[in-house]
């Protein structure tokens, strides 16, 4: 938890990095490419390691500079770091003049002069007018860039733990820094950070590129052989990076002080260009390895020629430009035609563009699911809708033409309205199936299947009926995993058998004994159970007997399954098959299936007992013989017999109002030889609160048993549970304690429920010790809360009273309540009987209170005697 608020907080500082330098990037790029007559531009450029000109414009030269000139001041300032350059032209209009003070050397003498040049600042360029002149810059400039960086930041926002995530952010945000800016003039708040930002992005692309090459999607199997061998390309592009960063940083304020370094760079420019080259064209030679690699899986293999196909037709004029550049010894896109530069500034989109596709659509990360197909969902039917509103648009203005034209005579007229209507009739019905078509094309094998699982968790709940929950659970697995082959295999009379089969041409002719092998598996993993059929060290082979379990197994197809358990029983299991893609089940799919599992588990244990309460039903002739059935069910929850625990003396009973009730306890037997005490009253009346019982004593005895002391999470554990298993207008009061024989300990937490009671005799007289001090609220009524426990020491003769309100709201006909107090009176009068006949003593009292008068409410009592 703490590392991925550490990666939140990483991702945070990064964004609002990011979007500072973005949003003032955005600013500048739009001055130059839409107002560049108010805009200037530098009348020379200046390379290398001292301030001399390279290249001069027309302005530049008219005014008498020219290359190899060495500027030593600007306007007066003296030319120490580029910022001054930067400075002046951000401040400068066209027409303005530019004081330049340069060194020459004299051809004739050999000598240094110095002369004085002004020269006039030139706009920017002539303003893009035309679409095809502006919308190249606007797309590769303005629009890529934020487009890379959303993609970037919201892969890793979904999947902060993942080291892909942060690679695809480093190549997005690499990928959005593909023009430079003079940043000299940008406030000094900013400018040296967004320097850095900026420097650091565009000098690690080779980088990332080679990175995501080899790990994406999966690690390059050359690199798991020879992991050393990537880093003789890593190394040099790390030190091209710290070089360029300091390069630029120092060269804003002081050429002289990185001029030593900058020697170096120039001295081996060459080489090191050579290395930046080989990053790039590792991402490709990676790709191309694993795109044709036969071990590959075939959903991969067509990902990567996706994503290898769409980046080399993207990245390849831009390289075969930059390699020219070089070799001419001018910038990258620097004197080529429009009819070259436009094709590749469209083209460089299509690299993001294809990694999104890559990643959203065709799911090569294991991004949430929900937001990629609420995102891809709405693009594709919005597209349909515009579509569908230009069409109608270019009718009705064809239609207006024509009536409003003076040639048009009326029955023309009539003719064109008709024709629209009949149109834009047809429009809509073409719009319709167009939309359906595209679902039925591109998003079928996207399907949210952590929207449609969770959704089939909530709904199964609610299924009473065992073949539509079976063939519910099937189709809604098979539709969101793309798993074609599916088997339910149920319980009957000592084996599993297929209940329900998706996908095969004949049924399976399958059955488990109870005490096979994959059963017992099942049973003690209580987890999804992977199948590797083709492992001879998996336990399908390790496990002896299983010769004829792995042919069933092989005929079924299985490579996951999954047990239907509900407390402590397998009433069945779920064989699933290969995925289409034949990708491996994801930690998220088990996770996602799991959920769907135990909900299917506890959705059949009550459909099976549904059917048996209606079974019985259909053979009574009297409707209230349904309340006795169910009642006869309650009672077999309840403890059946009292195991003998060493210094104690125990018994419990319940009465329930209306023949089932909501009250509970439970006695159970647990490891080390300690006894669990528990007491609940389920909100609400009859059946409905006697399956939610049900529902609390199994989720009790499923934490319980496993043997723990702390009881403050087993109680969080089972309020969530309970929470999960029932509507939000149920919950249970709920006291559990576990008592410990060899210290007499009594720990206990209490969720709402009337305090239990301790009666112990002192020289003084009868002390009531009421366990009310830890707990918290009710279980079921809030999800996630944290519970406290405390511990009390039992006393030989002390006596442990739990009960519910029943017992002390117990009313007569005057609906005057019994009370604690003359419940605590009663147990003082019966104290020196043994448990079971205090309990009779108490429920007698409380009769004789009633006098007759019908109860309401549900009445049970503990007694816990320490001997």
């Amino acid at each position: 938890m703490k590392n991925r608020y550490v990666h939140y907080l990483l991702l945070l500082a990064l964004f609002i990095v990011a979007v500072t330098y973005q949003t003032r990037y955005t600013i500048d790029a739009i001055r130059e490419d839409f107002y560049p007559n108010e805009q200037v531009r530098e009348p020379f450029a200046m390379e290398g390691v001292e301030p001399t000109i390279t290249r001069v414009r027309p302005e530049a030269e008219e005014a008498g500079l020219r290359t190899g000139d060495r500027v030593l001041a600007l306007d007066g300032r003296p030319l120490k770091g580029s910022a001054v350059f930067d400075q002046l032209a951000a401040a400068a209009r066209p027409g303005d003049s530019l004081t330049v003070d340069i060194s020459r050397a004299n051809d004739a003498t050999s000598q240094t002069q110095e002369k004085r040049f002004t020269v006039r600042w030139a706009a920017s360029r002539t303003t893009r007018e035309t679409i095809s002149e502006w919308l190249p810059y606007t797309l590769a400039f303005v629009v890529m860039p934020v487009f890379c960086l959303l993609l970037g930041f919201w892969v890793a926002l979904i999947r902060p733990r993942d080291p892909l995530a942060w690679l695809l952010l480093g190549l997005m945000i690499s990928f959005a820094q593909l023009r430079s800016i003079g940043m000299g003039h940008w406030p000094l708040w900013m400018r040296d950070a967004m320097v850095v930002y900026h420097m650091a992005s565009i000098s690690a692309w080779p980088l990332w590129m080679l990175l995501f090459g080899i790990y994406f999607p999966e690690r390059l199997k050359y690199d798991r052989r020879w992991p050393w061998f990537k880093w003789i390309i890593i190394v040099p592009l790390l030190l091209i990076l710290v070089a360029n960063i300091v390069l630029e940083v120092g060269g804003l304020e002081n050429i002289a002080a990185v001029a030593p370094y900058a020697r170096v760079i120039l001295r081996y420019q060459g080489i090191l260009f050579t290395f930046v080259m080989l990053g790039i064209s590792g991402f490709f030679i990676a790709l191309s390895m694993k795109a044709w690699d036969p071990n590959t899986s075939p959903d991969a293999r067509r990902r990567l020629r996706l994503m290898l196909f769409g980046t080399a037709i993207s990245l390849t004029p831009l390289l075969i430009v930059v390699v020219i550049g070089r070799m001419r010894g001018t910038g990258t896109l620097q004197g080529a035609p429009s009819w070259i530069t436009i094709p590749v500034l469209l083209l460089l989109f299509l690299f993001p563009l294809t990694l999104a596709y890559v990643i959203v659509v065709q799911r090569a990360m294991d991004v949430r699911v929900v937001v990629r197909q609420g995102v891809q969902y709405a693009l594709a039917r919005s597209s349909v809708r515009i579509i569908q509103i230009v069409g109608t648009a270019v009718i009705i203005f064809v239609a207006a033409f024509q009536v409003a034209s003076a040639a048009t005579n009326r029955p023309q007229k009539i003719i064109a309205i008709s024709l629209g209507v009949t149109l834009i009739t047809l429009l809509g019905g073409i719009a319709q199936r167009l939309s359906k078509w595209v679902d039925r094309r591109f998003f079928r094998e996207a399907y949210n299947a952590e929207l449609i699982l969770s959704d089939l968790s909530d709904k199964v709940r609610t299924m009473i009926e065992t073949e539509p929950l079976l063939e519910t659970v099937a189709q809604r697995i098979s539709e969101s995993l793309h798993v074609p082959r599916i088997a339910l295999l149920l319980r009957d009379n000592g084996t599993y058998r297929p209940a329900h089969a998706l996908g095969y041409d004949v049924p399976p002719s399958v059955s488990f004994a109870e005490k096979s092998q994959t059963v017992h598996q099942l049973r003690r993993v209580g987890e999804p159970v992977l199948v590797y059929s083709d492992d001879s060290e998996s336990w399908v082979y390790k496990t002896p007997g299983m010769d004829t379990e792995r042919a069933m197994l092989a005929r079924l197809e299985t490579q996951l399954l999954l047990p239907l358990s509900v407390k402590e029983k397998l009433p069945g299991f779920i064989s699933l098959g290969p995925k289409q893609s034949e990708e491996p089940y994801s930690s998220t799919d088990l996770r996602l299936l799991q959920s769907v599992a135990t909900q299917t588990g506890l959705a059949l244990e009550n459909s099976q007992l549904t059917a048996a309460i209606a079974s019985e039903i259909a053979q009574r002739e009297r409707l209230n013989r349904e309340v006795e059935i169910a009642r006869e069910v309650q009672e077999r929850l309840f403890p059946q017999e009292f195991p003998a625990v060493a210094g104690l003396d125990y018994s419990g009973a319940c009465r329930p109002a209306l023949g089932v009730g909501g009250d509970y306890y439970d006695f159970l037997l647990l490891p080390d030889d300690k006894l669990g005490i528990a007491v609940g009253d389920v909100s609400g009346k009859g059946i409905s609160a006697a399956l939610l019982m049900a529902s609390l004593q199994a989720s009790l005895r499923g934490q319980a048993m496993q043997g723990t002391n702390d009881l403050a999470p087993l109680m969080s554990n089972v309020n969530r549970l309970v929470y999960d298993a029932s509507a939000e207008n149920r919950y249970a009061t709920f006291f559990y304690a576990q008592y410990e024989p060899s210290t007499r300990r009594l720990t206990y937490v209490n969720a709402g429920h009337n305090p239990p009671m301790i009666f112990r005799e002192r020289e003084s007289g009868r002390e009531v010790i009421r366990l009310d001090e830890a707990g918290g609220v009710v279980v079921g009524l809030l999800r996630d809360f944290q519970y406290s426990q405390a511990i009390v020491t039992l006393e030989p003769g002390d006596v442990l009273v739990g009960f519910t309100d029943g017992i002390s709201e117990a009313m007569n006909a005057q609906e005057e309540e019994w009370g604690e107090d003359q419940l605590i009176e009663a147990v003082s009068a019966c104290s020196h009987l043994c448990a079971a006949e205090m309990i009779a003593y108490l429920m007698s009292a409380a009769d004789d209170f009633a006098a007759g008068a019908k109860q309401h409410d549900d009445m049970t009592l503990v007694v816990v005697r320490v001997i």
